[in-house]
């Protein structure tokens, strides 16, 4: 495996530029001449502006802005600048580039009043960079403000000014840039809401900095490349034990349909044998609709809807012939409340990796000490809702701050959390944070969830670790969904059709993984 695509805070950013040029040797100067020219390469590339308006605050983000004029006059593209008064100080490398660029003679103003914004079909927006921790003055929220209201593109460098790089919420306000070209490593706020509604494509160039120095980063964006060397060989004398059981426990009369979703995403991504727990009331449906899963009923509710939850445990004592790989436990199992001493027999019962889903979260919301002596690996996968009742804050408020929550509920209940959205956040008990790159909005529909929990048991049973597998799961099914928008549309995918894609779809990740390039570009 590797982590091409790693992410880092602000704090890291300012100690890696540090220990750059302190512990290295390497110039600041070489740094920042290194970034403009590679970005000057990119605006060339996306925008072969005619006339570009630089705007630069007094920071090395300016001075970054400086060194795209220059390389855009050195090649005869016309530009001018306008400097934004940022800080009473102005940086040592600023004031070099500034001096260069006064001697090549670029028209430069300190006053809005000079510039007139029609004659321009770029904004370069070099005002303030990953180092902005405080709210704007009203000088400069008037110039954003007045910036974001022309119908040019802003290209922004490194971060949209005015937008916190770690949580992606505003400082007060911030450009709307079409294009961010970010240096090293994505900033983590450019990459989840609010921030990603910020930036419509991020562009990520690799400057001289020494790879030790991002040993210690452990936030990570996953696409395609992460997954070099990751997808393991199928031997040819495999047979079903080979790849795993997994163990489905869930469905009522009310939602069949969840079981039989896990079921088939687990057999379709790899599993070599599928046992469902269901109750007796549509295990004969089940048995007609995926005949290679075992079907294990279980005695009916006295309500005749779902698990007699006093016989579970038995029926599987008495019928599991095989341990499983990886048990989920949740597809439509239903929310009555007795529904509880399922998961709590399981943890005592079963030696494997857990995953609780849907109804299993629900009934464990209030209550997550019955995890604490479980000795295997939990993983949850609450949407914003489910996590709501887990957090107890509002959904409102877990999507501003995503990775925070994700990671906070992982350390605190010691599991591998998932939490589903767009970019979901998959996040360790150890501490790292992976964005998922794939997956779209058409996804949003009945039975994803169900889907995506049977092809993360699968991956476990075929012998991958339990991050591995949450990690590899949860792309592999945003990239199926991908699969499908690409030849139809954005609306309306159904989690069915996400199960007949997943072979194509792992052996096409199998395939891009190995394609490396030294620009990477995401898409919001």
């Amino acid at each position: 495996m590797i982590f091409n695509m790693k992410l880092a805070t602000s704090s890291q950013i300012k100690e890696i530029d540090k220990l750059s040029t302190n512990k290295y040797g390497i110039p600041s100067l070489i740094r920042m001449e290194v970034a403009g020219l590679k970005s000057f390469d990119i605006i060339k590339k996306e925008y072969n502006p005619k006339k570009s308006l630089i705007v630069v605050g007094t920071g090395n983000n300016g001075g970054d802005g400086l060194v795209i004029a220059r390389y855009l006059l050195l090649n005869n593209y016309e530009c001018s600048i306008y400097i934004v008064k940022t800080s009473k100080i102005r940086s040592k490398d600023f004031i070099t580039n500034l001096s260069i660029i006064k001697k090549l003679g670029v028209k430069i103003t300190n006053d809005w009043k000079n510039v007139k914004i029609k004659e321009y079909d770029l904004i370069i927006d070099g005002i303030f960079g990953v180092g902005l921790n405080r709210p704007l003055n009203s000088k400069i929220n008037i110039l954003i403000k007045t910036l974001n209201k022309t119908k040019i593109p802003i290209c922004s460098i490194d971060i949209p000014s005015g937008l916190n790089p770690d949580s992606g919420k505003m400082l007060s306000t911030s450009i709307i840039a079409d294009s961010t070209i970010t240096f090293d490593f994505a900033k983590t706020g450019l990459l989840t809401d609010p921030g990603a509604k910020f930036s419509k494509k991020i562009f990520i160039v690799k400057l001289p900095t020494p790879e030790t120095l991002s040993k210690k980063l452990d936030n990570f964006y996953v696409n395609d490349n992460f997954f070099n060397n990751f997808i393991r060989k199928r031997g040819k004398s495999s047979n079903k034990g080979t790849f795993g059981h997994v163990l489905i426990v869930g469905g009522s009369k009310n939602m069949p349909g969840a079981v039989l979703l896990s079921g088939l995403a687990a057999y379709k991504s790899g599993a070599g044998l599928v046992t469902l727990c269901v109750p007796k009331c549509i295990s004969n449906s089940l048995k007609n609709k995926i005949p290679e899963a075992i079907i294990l009923d279980v005695p009916n509710s006295t309500d005749s809807r779902t698990i007699d939850e006093s016989k579970f445990i038995a029926t599987i004592k008495n019928n599991i012939r095989k341990k499983p790989s990886s048990v989920v436990i949740g597809p439509g199992l239903g929310s009555r409340k007795g529904l509880y001493k399922i998961i709590e027999d399981s943890l005592n019962y079963f030696d494997c990796p857990i995953i609780l889903d849907a109804d299993a979260l629900n009934l464990i919301s209030k209550d997550f000490n019955v995890l604490d002596k479980y000795k295997n690996q939990i993983i949850i996968t609450p949407h914003p809702g489910e996590m709501s009742k887990i957090t107890g804050k509002s959904v409102r408020e877990i999507q501003t701050n995503r990775m925070k929550i994700s990671s906070d509920v992982s350390r605190k209940i010691k599991c591998i959390s998932v939490l589903k959205g767009f970019r979901t956040i998959i996040s360790s008990n150890s501490g790292q944070i992976y964005i998922n790159g794939s997956g779209n909005e058409g996804m949003a529909t009945g039975g994803m969830g169900d889907a995506l929990t049977g092809i993360i048991a699968s991956f476990i049973g075929q012998g991958y670790s339990e991050l591995e597998s949450t990690i590899l799961g949860v792309y592999v099914h945003g990239k199926a969904g991908d699969s499908i928008a690409d030849v139809t549309s954005k609306r309306g995918i159904l989690a069915s059709e996400i199960i007949k894609k997943l072979p194509k779809t792992i052996k096409l990740i199998e395939e891009n993984s190995s394609i490396y390039s030294d620009l990477e570009r995401i898409e919001n």
